[in-house]
């Protein structure tokens, strides 16, 4: 199968064409999962750390075990088998993620469910309806209302108010009490769930009855309820029904003609014979809550030991294609491929994001919308797999992958511009692992759509296309060192910004700077004389700044900046690493210059 002989003739058309169409439908697969991954480990209930563990433990693992697959094939000639296997691995790990969603309830549950973060505006629609159609409830001759203080005051009947909060007879006995304390029972849930305390206040007696009867009534509250109410608060809702259904059905509780006493008691009945159903749905939950330790160990597990054999296919894939162009000595198509790449990360997270946002329940499959990141990752990840079978590769028998590595590792590490420019990689990749991780994270909390963040994964690669053009220019004007500190402060304002964001779209132009804080940076550091001699050099040094940058700086990154998000808040977090990247600028313009000659003397 990986047996080529380059002393045939060569359809060099074909080759481009497979390669460009392998590479755009492996980045299409990526662009569809990747960049929202961590929004699926935190629907599975994991903590900033714990997925910034995983996050750096599976970069890791891709930066050790990539490589060594990468030689492995060049070695023993098997590079289009191991990088078709890789494939197959990569799709095996990361569509096996989906079977932990049956684990946690709520991955499973659907939009339609109405999940907590969209329970206030149910709520709100409900007592719009409520205050709406209330104009036949029969005031009671007299009402109680609470002051200020909490205390019941006695006001005489004159006329019906819309915001009366009571229809309790007006002396104080024990029975009264009870009812008191049954419905401060029902203020404090409407609260939890979502209402203002001033929405609770105004809300009378008879309405908070019917509000919680056409709440509980409607499709799946159950699931609703049993997501949004701690134990404690779950425990006062059973008591809550519990109480509201016997003060209903002694005639504690006055209703009016349209929220009628019967369709109270039949509902509610219901909803109390159901209770038994209801608190062992919530033992599960709480069983969720004990095994959330597992399924932290579960997706660790899956992810190193699956990048231990998915890492190398882009590896794999560059080698087998830069070593092709050296054979037939067609170099200058090196590097094109990468348009095909950036092609594919403008258009998908677009459209895989619009789908998720107007998709209820992944088309009436009662799976939660977030799957069809993974399907649709596993459909282009299997069209890539079918075009790996025609993938050009070499049968070189003239091996020069370790003298490159070697000389590369010279330059960078050897030299003081190098291991300068590796302190920076590892501060940027640090950074970048940050927002990467994150950002997300904040604009869901901002109540962004997923079209959001899509969007901001569109623009950043957008914005990278015309730097392409003016880097070469911009880096001469300014000087290799001034160009990385344009970039570091570009980069400090952009994390800054993310730390004062007010609502999600305001993401959108932040987004552009990254043809700054990524494109030029690139260009500014590959670029140096020192590393520049000829494009297998280049190869090389490329290769251990993207594994410094990719590897060791995304990774511990991604750790420090979970237990950041989890201790200080995301604000804190994007602030630290504006501080963090303008501190670094005054090193880079100023100590590499006196560095450097210090050690040439």
């Amino acid at each position: 199968m990986d047996k080529m002989e380059l002393t045939e003739p060569v359809n060099l058309i074909k080759s481009v064409f497979v390669c460009n169409t392998f590479n755009f439908l492996f980045a299409a697969a990526k662009s569809c999962l990747f960049p929202f991954l961590t929004l699926y480990l935190r629907l599975l209930g994991l903590t900033a750390t714990e997925t910034g563990i995983i996050i750096g433990a599976k970069t890791i693992s891709a930066f050790i075990f990539a490589p060594l697959w990468a030689l492995c094939s060049a070695k023993f000639r098997k590079r289009r088998l191991v990088l078709m296997f890789s494939i197959f691995m990569m799709a095996l790990t990361y569509l096996g993620l989906t079977l932990v969603m049956n684990v946690n309830h709520a991955a499973t549950a659907c939009p339609g469910d109405i999940p907590p973060g969209n329970m206030k505006g149910t709520l709100k629609e409900l007592l719009h309806n409520i205050k709406t159609n209330r104009t036949d409830i029969q005031p009671t001759k007299t009402q109680l209302q609470l002051n200020q203080t909490g205390d019941i005051t006695s006001l005489m009947k004159t006329s019906k108010s819309p915001l009366q909060p009571t229809d309790l007879p007006m002396t104080t006995t024990e029975k009264e009490k009870k009812v008191n304390k049954i419905f401060d029972y029902g203020r404090k849930l409407l609260i939890e769930l979502g209402l203002s305390k001033a929405e609770v206040d105004g809300l009378s007696n008879s309405d908070m009855i019917g509000l919680f009867q056409d709440m509980l009534t409607q499709k799946n509250w159950q699931t609703t309820i049993r997501q949004s109410l701690s134990p404690e608060e779950m425990e006062e809702f059973f008591t809550f029904l519990d109480q509201a259904v016997d003060a209903i059905s002694k005639g504690e509780i006055k209703v009016g003609k349209k929220i009628t006493k019967r369709s109270l008691k039949d509902t509610w009945q219901n909803i109390k014979t159901n209770l038994k159903s209801l608190k062992t749905a919530w033992t599960v939950k709480i069983t969720e809550a004990e095994v959330e330790g597992q399924i932290f160990l579960i997706l660790l597990l899956t992810l190193v030991f699956g990048e231990v054999f998915a890492s190398p296919v882009e590896k794999i894939a560059d080698d087998a294609w830069f070593e092709f162009l050296e054979k037939i000595d067609n170099l200058e198509k090196y590097g094109k491929q990468r348009i095909f790449t950036s092609l594919a990360f403008i258009i998908f997270p677009i459209i895989v994001t619009l789908i998720v946002d107007n998709t209820t329940c992944l088309f009436s499959l009662r799976m939660h919308p977030i799957s069809l990141h993974f399907y649709m990752f596993g459909g282009f990840l299997g069209l890539t797999f079918l075009v790996a079978f025609f993938y050009p590769t070499s049968n070189s028998e003239k091996r020069k992958y370790k003298t490159k590595i070697t000389h590369a590792l010279n330059l960078t590490f050897c030299k003081c511009e190098g291991l300068f420019y590796i302190l920076t990689l590892l501060i940027v990749g640090a950074i970048y692992a940050s927002y990467n991780n994150f950002l997300f994270w904040l604009i869901e909390d901002l109540h962004g759509k997923e079209l959001t963040m899509g969007l901001c994964v569109s623009i950043a690669n957008l914005a990278e296309i015309p730097m392409l053009f003016f880097s070469g220019p911009l880096v001469r004007k300014l000087g290799n060192g001034m160009a990385v500190c344009l970039s570091m402060t570009f980069l400090a304002g952009r994390t800054l910004f993310y730390s004062y964001l007010w609502t999600p779209w305001a993401v959108l132009p932040a987004e552009m700077t990254h043809a700054f804080t990524h494109t030029i940076m690139w260009y500014a550091v590959l670029s140096n004389p020192v590393f520049s001699s000829n494009p297998t050099v280049d190869r090389g040094v490329r290769s251990v700044f993207s594994s410094i940058y990719f590897g060791v700086g995304f990774s511990g990154g991604s750790i420090l900046s979970g237990i950041v998000y989890d201790h200080y808040g995301v604000n804190i977090l994007f602030r630290a690493c504006a501080v963090i990247a303008i501190a670094w600028c005054p090193n880079i313009r100023y100590h590499e210059p006196m560095l450097c000659s210090t050690i040439r003397k």
